[in-house]
């Protein structure tokens, strides 16, 4: 008998569902054993016994179980409990930032002085050991409002920084990622770079800001085409607290070429940490 079928994958207990995505599902689960609480991804039961789900569940744990950062989730173990494949990972008790975004600027923007380069950092870590996320956008980082704690989640689409001769000759593949923050090289299907994920980041830091998307499409052609050729809208017309430094760096994050962006990720962070991101402390009345 299956451990799940009566609240278990492999020796852990189910709790309670976290979340459900497109293709998963996440289990806040206890670990009885070592007496800790953990989550524990699992596909929806549509895709248990597709391949290619499977494949990219145990590509996310072959990943990111080599990180270890205090702003990024641990993950610790790929395992089957019977026929469905599951990942353990360590608990973080708080809403991703798209909650927060849906909750409303001021449940969340008197952190964001802090979060802001924190989740930079997330991204630092995660290059200097030769990986781009891929998915950078406010669902995949969680943050806890009342100690400032994030962490960067979801690595199912890391990949290997192309580099090199490698570079050069790298075939187009098919677009991924989440066409509301995508980079206009990930639309074109050239290979992964840190400036892809830079401009989602940008895009994440708009949304935080304005708690507005910086493009919307009557279609998904259209959106992807506003990524490609189309400048956002001025983050000051939903949020007129943010510096002019901040606004140029945000402008160059959010560049049309790769080359026109920071030159590196720590670049990116020595800069903003050189500069102001608001005019005066934030608060809830200042977007419009």
């Amino acid at each position: 008998m299956s451990f799940a079928s009566i609240g278990y994958y492999g020796p852990y207990r189910l709790l309670n569902v976290v979340n459900t995505g497109q293709s998963s599902r996440l289990w806040q689960a206890y670990d009885d054993r070592n007496r800790q609480f953990i989550g524990i991804k699992t596909l929806l039961d549509q895709f248990t016994k597709q391949k290619e789900q499977v494949q990219i569940l145990k590509w996310e744990y072959d990943v990111a179980s080599k990180f270890e950062h205090p702003k990024l989730i641990a993950i610790k173990e790929f395992a089957w409990d019977g026929k469905i494949p599951y990942l353990v990972m360590e608990w973080f008790s708080a809403p991703n930032l798209k909650m927060w975004v849906n909750r409303g600027y001021a449940q969340y923007c008197s952190g964001l002085p802090k979060l802001l380069p924190g989740m930079v950092e997330s991204l630092l870590y995660l290059h200097s050991k030769g990986w781009t996320h891929r998915d950078v956008k406010p669902d995949n980082f969680l943050f806890n409002a009342e100690t400032g704690e994030m962490k960067l989640i979801d690595f199912a689409l890391a990949r290997k920084i192309a580099g090199g001769i490698s570079k050069l000759f790298s075939m187009k593949s098919k677009p991924q990622g989440t066409a509301s923050y995508m980079s206009p090289e990930q639309i074109r299907g050239l290979p992964p770079d840190i400036h892809a994920d830079m401009y989602s980041l940008g895009c994440t830091f708009y949304e935080l800001l304005t708690t507005r998307l910086p493009f919307a499409g009557d279609s998904m052609s259209d959106l992807l085409n506003k990524h490609l050729s189309n400048p956002p809208p001025p983050v000051t017309q939903r949020n007129k607290n943010i510096t002019p430094e901040f606004l140029e760096l945000l402008k160059l994050m959010m560049a049309k070429k790769p080359e026109d962006r920071p030159k590196n990720t720590a670049e990116l962070l020595q800069h903003l940490q050189s500069i102001r991101i608001f005019r005066r402390p934030p608060g809830g009345g200042d977007v419009v």
